[in-house]
Formats: structure tokens, sequence, C-alpha cells
């Protein structure tokens, strides 16, 4: 009697143990924690930021977001400035310069032919027009031009001067030199000058007719808005020649980010800016006035 109840409860005990594992074995997915399943029953792939994907490193190897590096500014926006001097001596000339259709800074000579309508003019096409201050040449030129500032005036003398060549031109927000060989080397008149134009708020290009030039030192001394010339593009009147400036100008801008470029309304100058002046964009450069290229004080 005693054998023939043993063997049910054999038979019980082993059934419960199976029972144990297969409930072990296949606990449904979806209860498992941090695995979520789909709709469908099968297992779903947990989705991971980008942030925080999974590197093949070994383990212990730290993964740091790596960025590209910043881009110079030289590389990110290189900038040309053409400024045309001598202008306000024939109306033809600031109406050939708006035809252009570019921004080239206009440089007004005061007491010119047509000095106010050239201002004029220029405003309407929407140019940014500059002071073109004569001063002082170490060579003696065939006629002087009106309102020059020379060497050995006084202080005073060269305030009234500045200030009347500045009330010819209104509206100018800038100066640079019309020859000036002599004047921009002395450290004693170019700060006299310099002076009034940081008194009006005026930007300075140093046109730099000669190497000895202390113009543009001295204007960044004096916390002047301040730049200085890098290529005279017509130096030589010939068109070829004045491509290769164009072209020297433009490579100057792309290397350093920036470049001024002074020119004069010669009909050579003006046939080659208007074949040439495009080039700025193979070159990756963006032609502005010469007030986006002076560097803050």
């Amino acid at each position: 009697m005693r054998r023939t109840l043993s063997i049910p409860l054999t038979f019980l005990v082993v059934l419960i143990i199976a029972l144990a594992v297969f409930l072990l074995i296949e606990v449904p997915s979806s209860r498992r924690p941090g695995l979520p399943s789909s709709s469908s029953g099968k297992r779903a792939t947990p989705s991971i930021p980008p942030n925080k994907r999974f590197s093949s490193k070994a383990p212990g190897h730290r993964t740091v977001p790596v960025s590209k590096p910043p881009k110079s500014k030289a590389a990110a926006s290189p900038k040309a400035a053409i400024i045309m001097d001598d202008m306000g001596n024939s109306l033809e000339s600031i109406r050939a310069l708006c035809a252009l259709g570019r921004p080239i800074t206009a440089a007004v000579l005061p007491f010119a032919a047509e000095t106010r309508p050239t201002v004029d003019a220029a405003a309407a096409c929407g140019l940014e027009v500059m002071l073109h201050l004569p001063l002082e040449s170490l060579e003696k030129p065939r006629r002087t031009p009106e309102g020059t500032i020379s060497a050995g005036m006084t202080r005073e003398e060269v305030r009234r001067g500045v200030q009347a060549c500045l009330d010819q031109v209104p509206g100018c927000v800038g100066v640079n030199n019309h020859a000036g060989s002599k004047v921009t080397e002395d450290g004693e008149t170019m700060p006299m000058i310099l002076e009034v134009i940081r008194e009006k708020g005026l930007y300075f290009i140093d046109s730099r007719t000669t190497s000895a030039s202390v113009a543009y030192e001295t204007a960044r001394r004096l916390g002047i808005r301040a730049a200085e010339r890098n290529v005279f593009l017509d130096g030589t009147l010939d068109e070829l020649a004045i491509k290769a400036r164009i072209e020297e100008l433009f490579q100057i801008a792309r290397d350093r980010g920036w470049a001024v470029g002074i020119c004069h309304p010669k009909p050579e100058t003006l046939a080659a800016l208007r074949k040439y002046i495009a080039f700025a964009e193979s070159y990756g450069v963006t032609l502005v006035f010469a007030s986006d290229i002076v560097e803050q004080p």
C-alpha cells in the first residue's frame, strides 16, 4: 500500500519542478526591465540618442565629441575695398563709376570743378564718399591743389584747412590722402590732421604714397578707425597690367582677410574694372566699401 502511494507523489514533485523551470525560461520579454516590446510581440530595439551612440572603442575609452575647427576670419569672409581717387574733376567719371554697379568708394577732391555734383551723384547711386584730402608732396607738383595741407603749418592753420576741405565734401564718412609723401612722413603735422578726423568720427585710409609714411600708425595710436593701401591698381596704364593688379588685390584679401586697392578714373582703369572686377567671386572675395575694411581702434 505504501509503495503504491509513493509513485504518484514522486510524479507530482517532478511535475512541479518542471513547471517552475518552464516559467523561469519563458517569462515574456515585455516584463523584463528596460526592453519594451513592440506590438507584434517581438523584442523592440531600444532607441539610442545620437549623442549617446555606442563606440567601438575598447572599454574604458572616453569618447569626446569632435567639432570642426572654426574657420579663420580670412577664410570665412575675405573682403576687398577699391577706392577711386581724384573724383570731382568731371561728372563722366562718377557716371562711369556708378555704372559698374559695385560697392566702390569715391574719394572726392575738394575745390574741384565738379566736387559737389560728384558728391550728390555718388550718394544718389548708393556709393560711399570720402574726402580725398590734398597733402604736400616731396616732389613739387605742376599745380598745387587748392586746400593742400602743408608741413610747417600751425595747428590752427591745419585745423582750419582740414575743416574747409571737409565742408566741400558733405556727408563723407572717411578721409584718405591725395599725394602727401612729405606730410605723411611728418610726425608733427600728421597728428594735427588726424585729430580733426577723430573729432568728426571719420575713418582714415593711408594711401601710402611713401614707404616712410607714419599716417596709419599715428591714426591707430590716436584711436581712429584706419587701414592702409595694399595695391595701386593702375600704376601702369595698361589693361593687362591693371588686370594683374586686380588679381593681386584679391589674392591678398584671400590670404590675409582684407585688402585695399586704390585706382583713378582713367579710361584704361574703368575698362579693366568692367572686365575683371567679377574675378572677386572666383577668389571667394566680397567687394565692400572702405568703411567695412577699417580696423577698430
